[in-house]
């Protein structure tokens, strides 16, 4: 049988009161119930750990070397559960994905808000796909991801943080035109427009297919999808490229960096993305995650409020 932390409990609380009796009372056990312990430790070791006399007892050769070994394993099992319990009171130390098409923008205001908090919650930030987010979370190598919803998995607790509006991008010219097409500038008169190519991300990822879908692109004639950044994808639509449809947490970011991009709201219902934050079910209690999700959801509706005077 392998040697349990009982044993060596009892083991070491026999060493520390130098008798049986004594030591048993000490663990709040009866005599009989400690000695058979340690009868099974010696049979598991396969040597007397004690020499037993009337005087209570004194450690073998071996004994002394168990001992020392005995407590280096329970003050590590203590250190075991001494993390266990101060893990969720902080300071949290976050593995965080967030997809790729939020992340640049989401980022620094996400690390000002928790830089508020008075429990400090320190994020590593992966940024990757939804679906390469998804594949680490259940592979245990992030803790959380802030993606776009809905995902329907049963592994993974889904917290609302934020609605992301899409709105049409392109040249003052191209937005015109359409303006002109379209007097209810519904998102699906894309297709019918001919104003030029629908910029849109690669397949991999879900924006990209956000983007199809909102527009109503039944084939991909006419469509512009090779893209691996959501940056390219908006200075393309600067210099007067083609449409295409932006996050507005990204409006003002891509504005600053490419001044010839203009943006327009669709018709209600307007197109949009619904963010969320994404962890294990087992993580439900974590104290970090109520905090975050805050930090998240103020971050994201700031870029969006930022966002608002730029839009026409």
């Amino acid at each position: 049988m392998p040697v349990t932390l009982r044993q060596l409990r009892y083991f070491k609380a026999v060493v520390e009161h130098g008798s049986f009796a004594r030591a048993a009372e000490a663990v709040f056990v009866s005599q009989p119930a400690l000695s058979l312990q340690v009868r099974e430790l010696e049979t598991n070791l396969g040597w007397p750990l004690f020499e037993r006399d009337s005087h209570g007892v004194v450690l073998t050769t071996l004994g002394r070397e168990i001992h020392e070994q005995a407590l280096r394993v329970l003050d590590e099992a203590l250190l075991l559960e001494t993390k266990g319990k101060l893990f969720n009171k902080g300071p949290f130390n976050i593995a965080l994905g967030i997809v790729s098409t939020l992340a640049p923008y989401l980022i620094p205001g996400l690390k000002e808000e928790l830089s508020n908090l008075e429990d400090r919650i320190d994020i590593a930030v992966y940024e990757a796909t939804s679906q390469q987010l998804l594949n680490r979370l259940l592979g245990g190598h992030i803790d959380a991801a802030i993606i776009s919803l809905p995902i329907g998995m049963l592994e993974l607790t889904e917290r609302d943080l934020f609605e992301d509006p899409l709105l049409l991008a392109g040249s003052s010219s191209r937005l015109a035109a359409f303006r002109e097409l379209s007097e209810d500038l519904k998102a699906e008169n894309l297709a019918k427009s001919d104003l030029g190519p629908l910029l849109c991300l690669n397949e991999g990822h879900c924006l990209g297919d956000q983007v199809l879908g909102a527009c109503s692109m039944g084939t991909m004639e006419g469509v512009h999808r090779s893209l691996e950044s959501l940056g390219s994808v908006a200075r393309l639509a600067g210099v007067d490229a083609g449409l295409t449809l932006i996050p507005e947490t990204a409006v003002a970011s891509e504005r600053a960096a490419s001044p010839g991009l203009h943006f327009l709201r669709l018709a209600k219902p307007e197109p949009k993305r619904r963010i969320g934050l994404v962890y294990r079910v087992a993580f439900h209690d974590q104290r970090w995650i109520e905090p975050l999700a805050d930090c998240a959801t103020r971050a994201g509706k700031r870029l969006i409020e930022q966002s608002a005077p730029l839009i026409g």
